[in-house]
């Protein structure tokens, strides 16, 4: 069995006196970083700076809603208006899809980082998917406008006012 040859320079008591008194180079010439006091932290924001936290959870709930509009607005320009009889739930699906991924470009473009701001997003592409009817019901002409006339009258007919479409079923509030 072999010793090992490898012996700690200086002596451990005299270490630990240097460190008790503070010195900060040892005698082999090796510098260590003295210690920095950290910054005070304020914990309290200004009000502007208190005020941005709520107002950019309400934004990402908007986003989520302007994700579906887009995504149902590309759906109907591009696809075409779905026959509900057949496509209805396939439809409801790819609108949430698309606004869901719709909606991670806005995340990306906005910086919105953190569950609560998804959160705050997925809320609104969930109202928006099973609420959207409500706002044609209450402006169709305008929706008519920015989407195709037949995509109005095909909404209107098999969907009520003051109701979330939650698959096939309406549900009244």
């Amino acid at each position: 069995m072999t010793q090992n040859s490898y012996q700690p320079p200086g002596d451990f008591q005299a270490r630990l006196s240097r460190i008790a008194n503070g010195q900060t180079q040892s005698p082999e010439g090796i510098v260590h970083t003295p210690r920095v006091e950290a910054p005070d932290v304020k914990l309290t924001g200004g009000l502007m700076e208190n005020a941005l936290y709520p107002l950019s959870l309400i934004g990402a709930f908007f986003l989520g809603i302007l994700s579906v509009f887009f995504a149902r607005f590309a759906r109907v320009h591009l696809l075409g208006t779905a026959d509900p009889e057949t496509d209805l739930m396939l439809a409801l699906v790819a609108d949430g899809a698309m606004a869901l991924a719709i909606g991670f470009v806005f995340k990306q473009g906005f910086r919105l980082e953190g569950a609560e701001w998804a959160a705050a997003q997925t809320f609104g592409v969930t109202v928006m998917v099973a609420g959207m009817h409500n706002l044609v019901h209450l402006n169709p002409d305008l929706f008519a406008l920015i989407f195709t006339p037949e995509w109005v009258d095909l909404t209107l007919s098999y969907t009520e006012l003051r109701t979330l479409q939650l698959g096939g079923s309406m549900i009244p509030f």
